[in-house]
């Protein structure tokens, strides 16, 4: 999970006074966020491109810059000091991106501080550019077609400003994006930017930019990008599947970027005052949506001055049919909320308008309408999709520590079940004897239970009504296939190898209606001299340590070497098998060591 910081003077400035750590420490963790450490960070910027970096104390100077690729003989004359920094680390709340930098993290503190209250409104200027979509971006051969774009204008940006933003982009490509898989985001400078851009599909060989950090300067292809750039490389996959990629042209014909991979060098960001344009891209509609919601509130919050303008979006879905949008769209969502159900869930007594107050510290609208509170959910809110979290947002403004502690109704003592207890047993015995214990999936395949055996398939196991793979299409019916599977994964490990596994398989027996779950123990020894009369005996111990006097009966069976199996019988039923595997298994394996296994069933003795 990443870890964010937060200089304490820019969060001091946002909320209007300066923060000490015993103030701010309590509020973030009334948040959920988990706070790592209060520190200083070290400042650098490198000599020859102005790059900022920020290092903890504990950090070495990199020996060349991440932009330019500068060297110098030793780091430090490369790096310029910029001084130390006081910073509060912490953990990255996934759900909660709009609490990612500073500007968001003193939105939400005014609120439970008292000191703004309410749905933040940010005010949205006329539309000066417009993106024409392709059509094409909704096929598969060039899939993604939700686009979402933003103007900000005013921004003063000086090397640390800068930073700011290229970390909440990356943070949101991680936490809404997921790493830019469901959405990416793009942020250019608006300077000579033409009016009218085009977000279309291009062959890969169709047009060749200059791409963001390029060492050389060398305009490339997108396959060539894909191919040669570290970015194309890292993120090729997204694009794996598709024939066209998406790009993004204003009607000079210059590049911004090919998502979700890459800007263009020619609209690249750099310190000073700017207009940028924003845009997310991607194949999730919500998780666009509210990247830009998040990225522009932030702006706004964190630059004071800035100001926020539209953009029109035109689909062109056929000849006489065009949809047309403006964006980002910041309409609160509508959600309600029961106050039994809070008082509920929470365990405190709450009227309305009780409620109603700590959903506006947690920057809500709320007006009480038929008995239930309608609340209006700032847009940049991801985490707010049923009532239960409309109940936490109350929850956290009340603060947990002021809920008093209640002993429950009625009190009860847990105890394991009878097959755990069971289970443990049979796991102490077995790691006694010197075997590994394993865990394989209970999900399985015909190939891997019947065939791997030369068994046929006696039709008792649960299929999967819609498998989401070949490998997982039936439950297991027994934990010796597993085993020989994991024995083949590791030949070349050494020798002897011992193995075991307890735990369940699932049969649907013919004559019962509902499937069931049995616990089985099974076990491997796989050596120069394994035989027979190893699991034989392991058998024996087994037993004896769980209260069975096992029985053998010679037994002719698929998969093992005929006079050198086994059943296992207890109180005249058979409750398992034991043998040596025959040589046409362990070929197909590509084992070329004796291999003795057996497996009991311990269902019957629950």
């Amino acid at each position: 999970m990443p870890i964010i910081t937060i200089p304490l003077a820019e969060l001091g400035e946002r909320l209007g006074r300066p923060v000490a750590r015993a103030e701010i420490e309590p509020l973030l963790d009334q948040l959920g966020c988990d706070v790592e450490d209060f520190t200083e960070i070290l400042r650098h910027t490198c000599r020859d491109c102005g790059l900022l970096i920020e290092l903890q104390l504990n950090e070495s100077l990199p020996a060349a810059c991440p932009e330019c690729g500068a060297t110098r003989a030793t780091p430090e004359e490369l790096w310029r000091e910029r001084g130390r920094v006081p910073v509060v680390r912490m953990d990255a709340l996934p759900v909660r991106p709009d609490l990612f930098d500073s500007g968001g993290l003193a939105r939400a503190l005014r609120g439970l501080l008292g000191q703004e209250t309410g749905l933040p409104h940010y005010e949205c200027a006329p539309a000066h550019f417009t993106v024409h979509v392709d059509p094409a971006l909704a096929r598969p051969e060039s899939y993604r077609p939700f686009i979402r774009c933003a103007v900000v204008r005013g921004l003063e940006l000086d090397d640390v400003g800068l930073r700011q933003v290229m970390k909440l982009q990356e943070l949101l490509h991680w936490a809404l994006g997921r790493d830019r898989k469901l959405a990416s985001i793009g942020v250019y400078s608006c300077a000579d930017l033409a009016p009218r851009i085009t977000y279309r599909a291009v062959a890969p060989d169709e047009l060749e930019f200059v791409p963001l950090q390029s060492v050389d300067g060398r305009a490339l292809t997108p396959r060539k990008i894909l191919a040669e750039h570290p970015k194309g490389t890292a993120y090729a996959h997204l694009l794996a599947a598709q024939e066209r990629y998406p790009l993004l042209q204003d009607e000079r014909g210059r590049v911004l970027s090919l998502p979700p991979i890459i800007n263009s060098e020619e609209t690249r960001l750099t310190a000073g005052h700017h207009d940028v344009f924003i845009d997310v891209t991607g194949v999730s509609e919500r998780a666009v949506d509210k990247a830009l919601n998040t990225l522009t509130t932030s702006l706004l919050e964190s630059f004071p001055g800035a100001r926020l303008e539209k953009v029109t979006i035109r689909r062109e879905d056929g000849p006489e049919e065009t949809r047309v949008s403006e964006t980002p769209d910041l309409r609160p969502q509508k959600m309600s909320l029961e106050t039994a159900a809070a008082e509920r869930l929470i365990g405190v007594t709450l009227t309305p308008d009780e409620a109603a107050r700590h959903l506006a510290r947690m920057r809500h609208d709320c007006r009480l309408e038929g008995g239930a509170l309608r609340v209006q959910v700032a847009p940049y809110r991801n985490d707010c999709m049923h009532e239960v979290d409309l109940i936490e947002d109350v929850a956290m403004a009340y603060g947990y520590d002021n809920i008093a502690p209640r002993l429950v109704q009625s009190m009860t003592i847990g105890r394991p079940r009878p097959e755990r207890v069971l289970a443990r047993r049979a796991r102490a015995a077995l790691i006694g004897h010197g075997y590994f214990e394993v865990m394989t999936l209970l999900l399985s395949n015909e190939a891997t239970q019947y065939d791997l055996l030369g068994q046929e398939n006696p039709g008792t196991a649960v299929q999967v009504a819609h498998p989401i793979s070949t490998d997982q299409t039936l439950m297991r019916a027994s934990l010796i296939p597993g085993l020989l599977k994991l024995f083949a994964l590791n030949r070349g490990q050494g020798l002897p190898q011992r193995l075991f596994e307890v735990d369940d398989v699932v049969l649907m027996p013919r004559d019962e209606h509902e499937p069931r779950e049995e616990l089985h123990l099974a076990a491997g020894i796989l050596a120069k001299e394994a035989g027979f009369a190893d699991v034989r005996a392991l058998a024996a111990s087994i037993g004896r340590e769980l209260g069975m006097e096992l029985t053998f009966a010679p037994v002719e069976a698929a998969g093992y070497l005929p006079g050198r199996v086994a059943t296992l019988n207890h109180e005249g039923r058979e409750v398992g098998r034991c043998g040596e595997i025959h040589p046409e298994v362990l070929e197909k394996l590509r084992l070329i060591t004796p291999l003795a296994v057996l497996e009991i069933d311990l269902e019957h003795l629950i």
